[in-house]
C-alpha cells in the first residue's frame, strides 16, 4: 500500500510527498557531498596515474545504472553489451551488489551450482544467461579487484552509478521511457536518486522507446522458454491458454504486462514486489498457465510446473550507439 502511494505521488498527480520536503533537502546534501568527494578523488587518481605512467585500474569499467528508484531496463542493456563485447573479441566480466542473496562472504564468484536465493536473482540470471564471470560484493570496489584477477579485460557493473567507491570510465544511465523521471524531485518527494543535472555528466543516456534512435533502445521479445525444461518455443508457435496468468516481481511490473499487451497476449496480470522471494504457495494458488519474466523464472525454477513459461527478451541498440560506445571504450583500453 505504501509503495503504491509513493508511486502515485512520484509518477502521478498526487502531491502528498511534498510534506517530506525537509527530508529531501537532507538527502540532497548527502548525495551532492558524495558526488563532490568522488570527483575530487577521481581527479587525484587521474593525476597520480599520469605521474606514474599507469592507469588507476587496469581494465575499462562500465557502469550501467539509473537515477530513479525502480526498474528501468538495466539488465537487458547489460546482457546486450556483454554479447557485443564477446562478439568483438573482449573477455568481459560483471560485478554486482548481489541484492536479495544470502551470502555473508565476499567477494564471491558465482558458480554453476549456486541458486538465486544464495547470490541474488539478477546476478544469477546474468551468470547463467551469458556464461561470463559474475562477482558479487556489496562493496563493488572489492568485486572489481577480484574479477580483474580472473583475467577479464573489461568490467560491467550492473547498477552502481551512486556507488562512488567504484572507479568508472564509462557511465550509461538507463531511463524508463514510459514513466520518465516522474515529478523530477529527489527522494522521498520524488523518485530521483540524484539531482536531474546528473544526466549531463554521464557518457550515454538510453531511454526505452517504441522507436529506435541513437539515444533509445527497444525491448524485443525473442522466444518463450519453459521454466522447468528450458525448451524454447518461437513467438509465433507459442499458444497462450485462455486461463493464463502473468506474474512479475520486478521493479516495474507494468513494463512486462504492457509488453504482453503489445504482443496481443490476453491474460490476468498479478504483480509482486521487486525481488519477491517466490515460494511454492505463490504459484500454487494460480490455476492454469503462468507467464513470467526471466528474472522471476530463476527463483521459481526449483518448483516449476510444466505450464510455466518465461519471455526471453533482448535490448536492441542502434548501430550509431555501438559505434560511439566502441570509440569511448577504445579511449579507455589500458595496456596491461
Amino acid at each position: 500500500m505504501l509503495e503504491k502511494m509513493f508511486l502515485a505521488a512520484w509518477y502521478g498527480a498526487s502531491k502528498w510527498t511534498y510534506v517530506l520536503w525537509p527530508l529531501m533537502l537532507v538527502y540532497r546534501y548527502v548525495v551532492v557531498a558524495k558526488r563532490k568527494a568522488f570527483l575530487v578523488a577521481k581527479n587525484q587518481a587521474t593525476n597520480d596515474a599520469t605521474d606514474s605512467g599507469s592507469a588507476a585500474h587496469n581494465v575499462p569499467v562500465i557502469v550501467v545504472g539509473n537515477i530513479t528508484v525502480g526498474g528501468t531496463g538495466k539488465t537487458p542493456i547489460v546482457q546486450s553489451l556483454v554479447r557485443y563485447l564477446i562478439i568483438n573479441g573482449y573477455t568481459p566480466g560483471i560485478i554486482s551488489r548481489g541484492y536479495g542473496g544470502s551470502l555473508d562472504t565476499f567477494p564471491y564468484l558465482i558458480q554453476a551450482v549456486d541458486s538465486s536465493a544464495l547470490v541474488g536473482d539478477e546476478p544469477y540470471m546474468l551468470s547463467h544467461s551469458l556464461g561470463v564471470p559474475v562477482v558479487i560484493d556489496p562493496k563493488r570496489k572489492n568485486a572489481l579487484k577480484h574479477i580483474v584477477s580472473l583475467g577479464v579485460d573489461v568490467v560491467i557493473s550492473d547498477d552502481g552509478m551512486q556507488h562512488y567507491e567504484l572507479p568508472r570510465d564509462i557511465e550509461i544511465c538507463v531511463i524508463d521511457g514510459a514513466r520518465g523521471l516522474g515529478n523530477q524531485k529527489l527522494i522521498p518527494v520524488g523518485p530521483l536518486r540524484e539531482p536531474l543535472n546528473r544526466l549531463d555528466s554521464v557518457d550515454f543516456n538510453l531511454e526505452s522507446s517504441a522507436e529506435l534512435s541513437n539515444n533509445t533502445f527497444l525491448i524485443e521479445p525473442v522466444s518463450w522458454v519453459n521454466v522447468k525444461t528450458g525448451v524454447r518455443v518461437s513467438l509465433g508457435q507459442f499458444k497462450v491458454d485462455s486461463d493464463a496468468a502473468a506474474i512479475a516481481g520486478i521493479g516495474n511490473p507494468g513494463k512486462f504486462f504492457n509488453t504482453l499487451k503489445v504482443m496481443g497476449v490476453k491474460c490476468k496480470c498479478v504483480p509482486f514486489s521487486d525481488h519477491h522471494p517466490y515460494t511454492y504457495e505463490d504459484t500454487d494458488k494460480i490455476q492454469g498457465q503462468i507467464l513470467m519474466t526471466e528474472k522471476d523464472a530463476v527463483k521459481i525454477r526449483p518448483f516449476a510446473r510444466d505450464d510455466m513459461w518465461y519471455l526471453e527478451i533482448s535490448a536492441k541498440l542502434s548501430d550509431t550507439f555501438y559505434e560511439r560506445f566502441a570509440q569511448k571504450l577504445n579511449e579507455h583500453k589500458f595496456t596491461k
